[in-house]
Formats: C-alpha cells, structure tokens, sequence
C-alpha cells in the first residue's frame, strides 16, 4: 500500500521542500555548457605546453579528465595555478560532470592532441 503523505508535519515537508530546492539550485550552478567546457580544455592545453609547475598541473588535470583510471589530479596542485587557469581547471571537472563528455571529444583533433599530451608528461604520477 502507498503511504500518504497527507497527515505529514508541515515542518517536516516544510524541510524536505526547502531540502530539494538547495539541490535544485545546486545542480543548477554545477552545469556547464559546452562552449564553457571547450574553452576551459583549450586554455589547460595551452597552458600545459608550457614547462612550468602550472603547466604539470594543466596536463595532470587534462588526462585525469580524459582516463581517471590512470592519471589523479591531486588537489594540492591547484596552488599551483593563478586564479584564470584555477578557474579553468573546475569548468573542465564541472564540464566532465555536467555534459559526461571526455574532454578529447568536445575538441578538433582530441584524440591525436591528448596522445601527444601523454607523451609530453611521460613523468606524471599514473596508476598503472
């Protein structure tokens, strides 16, 4: 038998209302577009030719995206970008989310470009 929901405290549903619209809201905020994504992958890939700690991080966090399995980005390398790339490196995790796209198949060329990627940080902590 389906329970009714009719006798319910009113502050309890006052609760559970108030509850799904903060998901609401929070699934909303963590939406990306695609644009937005294609963008953010493009400037990590700029940033990762560069042979800089922020450039590591670019790539560590390009190829997390790509294949978790192998590569983990570890949140303390974040410090090492400024406050554009930082920002950059969350639309690609909100985009990776958000749109469950790889980011080598939102760009031109994405696989070819990720391979040489890899090969560019053949030193990257990976799992396997």
């Amino acid at each position: 038998m389906k329970q009714q929901f009719t006798t319910m405290d009113p502050e309890f549903r006052a609760a559970i209302e108030e509850q799904q619209q903060a998901y609401n809201k929070a699934a909303i905020k963590s939406q990306t577009g695609e644009a937005e994504y294609k963008e953010a992958i493009l400037r990590l890939l700029k940033l990762s030719q560069s042979d800089s700690s922020a450039g590591e991080v670019a790539a560590q966090i390009l190829l997390s995206t790509y294949n978790s399995y192998n590569w983990h980005a570890p949140l303390a390398w974040f410090c090492h970008l400024d406050a554009l790339n930082f920002d950059a490196a969350i639309t690609v995790i909100k985009g990776r989310w958000s749109l469950h796209a790889e980011p080598h198949n939102v760009i031109q060329n994405g696989h070819a470009i990720f391979e040489d990627l890899k090969k560019r940080w053949p030193n990257l902590p990976t799992q396997g």
